[in-house]
């Protein structure tokens, strides 16, 4: 009975000690300081000390100083890569009440230095200005100090290049660093046999939506140019972004290279022939609202396309297609022809419209430029009294736009100028020029804090200002323009009250935003502009806040602005919109 009872109670008194062992604290991984140097050098002597690294059982007092006792090797080999070969190291282990403490004093003493850089190249990159240009920008030069890694990233990009530019034979023939302490001098040698340079050979395209002449339209090289892969990454990009196709994928077959010339497969998935839109909200500039659109990508076989949209509003309805044809170089060039008809409340009056032009669109070094050519039908009505107008109008416009995020953006900033007019001498009813800028920009100025800007200036050159469609006059006020009033109240008036636009704009805006509580924000913000015939007539000002939603298809906003002149009530701004 007695063994019986000893076999009972030994399981409790072991579990007992486990559970204390288990309840006693940790100490924490050694203290290291490192004096002496600074910098990348002293991240890269902690990354080698043994004694730093967290996993440091600090109970087994004689691993610890076995430890110690590596580190003046270990520090040595980390000064190595920095050109100092004859250090002097001072370390002291302390165990204190707080756990152990190493402390090491560097003195590096001298440093090699560079004192010969021989870079040469043979075979066809010998003739080659690339590899001249990227050896004026290596960082390995003569009478600098010595890192290894000056020396291990010009072997990487000298081979790097020669991938880059089709030497698919390169290889070295010497790379040495011939490191001497005593003198504290060190020699590199690289000599590169780069080879021939290969060419590009026959590209092949893998798809069945579109005519290989179509899509031979996007390359940017022709077989028997030299080789670059820049170029292919080119290609890559502008078959992404030409919205045709759900995957590209774009290879130099290297492998099947036969008389110096390297094979390019284009393997390409299409996307499906048609994508429909449908949305649905409201807005206080807009009321509620509604679309519907289809596009098509595959009208035949040279790419044309078709887009057609139908928007409702309280305010406005519209119908509009837009038929779009590739040029010569379809990633940068198109053609566009639009047509559409539309019922607007513009201002005091109501705009019925009837539009046909032609568009001409260019991208170059990030701008896009635009010549256009367009036919316009109004029939306006305002207090009762009908005016119909056809206008024939030329135009062109210029427009730039960067951001780091299309959505929600943390900085960025797009602008935008159109010059459009039209003569009684071309068939046009009203001679006039009219010329609109805006801009908006965002930066941010903290975490989560954002400072939001915009401006928009507007002028029409024209005789009597009467004459001109309300489409083509100038109206401030709304959730995009002036907050505090609404949109297209601002404006000049006829005898009735009712306002008709104006032929000068000026509108600016600054508002401060900062993120709350997760996707929450909150906003205060100034407007100040005004649409008006004679530009010394007074801008109007209001000021406001506002509670903001970032949401995965734009920004939310509920505004309440103020106009800080007259007895107007504060009025409530409801908007859905990118920032850019």
């Amino acid at each position: 009975m007695k063994r019986r009872g000893r076999a009972v109670r030994r399981p409790r008194w072991m579990l007992a000690g486990l559970l204390l062992a288990v309840a006693l604290p940790v100490q924490a991984a050694v203290t290291v300081n490192i004096k002496g140097v600074e910098g990348d050098i002293q991240d890269n002597v902690r990354s080698f000390l043994s004694i730093a690294q967290q996993d440091v059982d600090t109970q087994d007092a004689a691993r610890v100083r076995r430890l110690h006792g590596r580190a003046e090797q270990e520090i040595r080999k980390a000064l190595v890569p920095f050109g100092y070969y004859e250090p002097r190291v001072r370390g002291r282990l302390e165990s204190t009440e707080d756990g152990w403490v190493a402390t090491y004093v560097i003195r590096p003493g001298p440093r090699v230095r560079v004192t010969r850089v021989d870079i040469r190249f043979l075979g066809a990159a010998a003739d080659d200005p690339a590899f001249g240009d990227l050896v004026a920008e290596l960082p390995l030069k003569e009478d600098q100090p010595l890192r290894h890694s000056d020396y291990d990233t010009a072997r990487q990009r000298i081979m790097e290049l020669a991938a880059e530019r089709g030497y698919v034979e390169a290889q070295w023939r010497t790379h040495t660093l011939r490191i001497d302490p005593e003198k504290q001098e060190a020699h590199a040698t690289l000599v590169l046999d780069s080879g021939p340079r290969y060419r590009f050979g026959e590209v092949t395209f893998a798809q069945n939506r579109l005519s290989e002449r179509f899509l031979r339209r996007y390359l940017r090289f022709k077989p028997g140019d030299p080789f670059l892969a820049g170029k292919l990454l080119e290609l890559r990009y502008a078959l992404d972004d030409s919205d045709y196709f759900r995957r590209v994928d774009v290879r130099a077959r290297r492998d099947q290279a036969r008389d110096q010339r390297i094979p390019v497969d284009v393997d390409l998935e299409p996307k499906p022939k048609h994508r429909y839109t449908f949305g649905i909200g409201y807005g206080t500039d807009t009321g509620g609202r509604f679309s519907l659109g289809r596009h098509t990508r595959y009208v035949n076989r040279s790419g044309h396309t078709l887009e057609a949209q139908l928007q409702l509003a309280e305010i406005s309805s519209r119908l509009s297609a837009r038929y779009t044809i590739p040029l010569e170089q379809p990633w940068r060039e198109r053609l566009e022809l639009d047509t559409a008809i539309s019922e607007e409340d513009i201002g005091g009056g109501i705009s019925r419209r009837l539009g046909l032009g032609a568009r001409r669109v260019t991208q170059s070094g990030g701008w896009q430029r635009s010549f256009s050519l367009q036919f316009e039908r109004s029939v306006d009505t305002i207090a009762g009294e009908t005016t119909d107008r056809n206008l024939v109008m030329p135009g062109l416009g210029l427009a730039r736009s960067r951001f780091d995020d299309p959505v929600y953006a943390s900085r960025g900033y797009r602008v935008g100028i159109d010059l459009n007019g039209g003569t009684e001498t071309f068939g046009s009813d009203v001679s006039f020029l009219r010329l609109h800028a805006s801009a908006r920009g965002v930066h941010r100025v903290w975490k989560g804090g954002r400072v939001l800007a915009r401006g928009e200036a507007g002028r029409v050159w024209v005789d009597n200002v009467d004459d001109l469609p309300l489409s083509q006059r100038f109206f401030a006020g709304g959730d995009q323009s002036v907050r505090g009033f609404e949109y297209q109240e601002l404006g000049p008036r006829d005898e009735n009250g009712k306002v008709v636009g104006g032929s000068y704009l000026a509108v600016a805006s600054l508002e401060l935003e900062q993120l709350v509580v997760g996707n929450w924000g909150a906003a205060v913000f100034v407007d100040h502009g005004n649409a008006m015939n004679d530009p010394s007539t007074p801008l109007r000002t209001s000021v406001g806040v506002g509670l903001r939603y970032r949401s995965p298809v734009g920004v939310f906003r509920v505004d309440v602005a103020q106009p800080t002149e007259g007895d107007e009530t504060p009025r409530l701004h409801l908007s859905l919109e990118v920032d850019l």
